[in-house]
């Protein structure tokens, strides 16, 4: 769902939360490692706030505030 929307030049990011992060650890998916290759961006909170899981695809590291403002300024929200 995510190339897809990429492939039509639609803006799309992906948060890696911190539990989804720990998810991909232990069950790691080469998939992800092509996301940014097809214009998704991928994002992450930034260290400091709880314990943070290495990102397996390069992402940026975002403070709260513009994690908050993403989703404001987001047309939709998809949760999986």
């Amino acid at each position: 769902m995510l190339l897809t929307g990429a492939a039509f030049g639609q803006a799309t990011t992906l948060w890696l939360t911190p539990p989804a992060l720990a998810t991909l650890k232990l069950c790691p998916n080469d998939t992800l490692m092509q996301l940014t290759d097809f214009g998704v961006r991928c994002v992450t909170e930034k260290p400091g706030r709880e314990e943070n899981t290495p990102c397996p695809v390069s992402a940026d590291p975002l403070g709260y505030d513009e994690l908050l403002s993403l989703r404001t300024q987001c047309d939709q929200i998809l949760v999986f």
